[in-house]
């Protein structure tokens, strides 16, 4: 099973390494050059593959498929099509299975989003390969959070559709351009490290969960969360071997109740395993993960500028 689409976790300064599936890359301390376009909101369509949300870019002149993940810190490319670009740095890599891939750092001339584009836009380069062949789709790279740390982002999944909104001098979404109104959650959030972090509670327990829209399920830390276990209802068990014969639980779980911010949200369904080496790749402890099973509950807007997230009830 794989736990996450894409696992990218960001680090907190530059010469760190981030956690792409498990291999380890670079992170950048500067920031990425503004996006420009004439628009106000863009709509761009999106596909399906499983539970990843697929959004067609254009590198240079190589136009195909990416994944929106914000639990990537900047764009990835995957070196299987982009092996030969320029090199700025090398870094070693090692993948949970032990073998060792050749992973850079790279600058691109040109990226663009229909009509969004970015110049001279840096990236890591990397094998991907892993989420093409466990979702049967070519895979260019993946779509990061700082790719829209100046927008504002609105996901649809119902209807199949991402709106990349340009913000006003207040920081909010242009009045013309308000699609979804009267959110059944809002709340702020804190960005760290490249990273969304959303405060929830369980059990009266406060967690600050990472929100990734390239992880296929929620994940909880299984140490930092023994005091409110017993409150979960145990689905599986399983054991997984690492790099030395090492073995792990994976406890999958029913969890009734869980409170983001101010608004409950019951029925979900978790995954208690050690999240010990994400917390190391984000340069920060994180308690868990709110994945696909928390952010298909309805329609999202993340405010980069704002640090605001809010959800929308589908309309029928």
């Amino acid at each position: 099973m794989i736990l996450l689409a894409a696992g990218v976790q960001a680090s907190a300064h530059a010469g760190h390494k981030v956690n792409i599936g498990g291999v380890y890359i670079s992170t950048f301390d500067d920031p990425d050059p503004d996006p420009y376009g004439e628009f106000s909101t863009l709509i761009v369509p999106i596909k399906r593959a499983g539970n990843l949300i697929i959004v067609e870019a254009k590198v240079d002149s190589i136009v195909g498929n990416f994944v929106l993940d914000t639990g990537a810190p900047h764009l990835v490319l995957n070196a299987t099509y982009f092996r030969d670009m320029p090199q700025i740095a090398n870094h070693e890599s090692g993948g949970v299975n032990g073998e060792v891939a050749n992973t850079f750092s790279t600058e691109v001339l040109n990226f663009s989003i229909l009509d969004l584009y970015y110049k001279r836009l840096r990236a890591d380069v990397t094998d991907l390969s892993a989420i093409e062949n466990g979702r049967n789709i070519k895979i260019l790279g993946l779509l990061g959070t700082r790719l829209f740390a100046k927008l504002a982002i609105t996901v649809d999944i119902f209807n199949n559709m991402l709106y990349i909104h340009k913000l006003n001098s207040n920081g909010d979404i242009n009045e013309a351009d308000v699609t979804f109104r009267q959110p059944f959650m809002k709340t702020g959030f804190k960005l760290l490290n490249d990273v969304i972090f959303l405060k929830t509670t369980i059990n009266n327990n406060i967690l600050w969960m990472a929100f990734d829209t390239g992880a296929e399920t929620n994940l909880l830390d299984y140490r930092r969360s023994k005091k409110i276990i017993q409150n979960f209802e145990v689905l599986s068990t399983s054991k997984l071997t690492g790099v030395g014969g090492s073995a792990f639980e994976i406890i999958y779980a029913k969890l009734d109740k869980l409170m983001v911010g101010e608004n409950l949200f019951t029925k979900n369904q978790v995954v208690l395993t050690s999240l010990d080496n994400m917390g190391r790749a984000y340069g920060h402890t994180v308690d868990g993960i709110l994945g696909y099973d928390f952010f298909m509950r309805g329609i999202f807007t993340i405010n980069f500028v704002k640090k605001e997230f809010a959800m929308y009830t589908y309309k029928v």
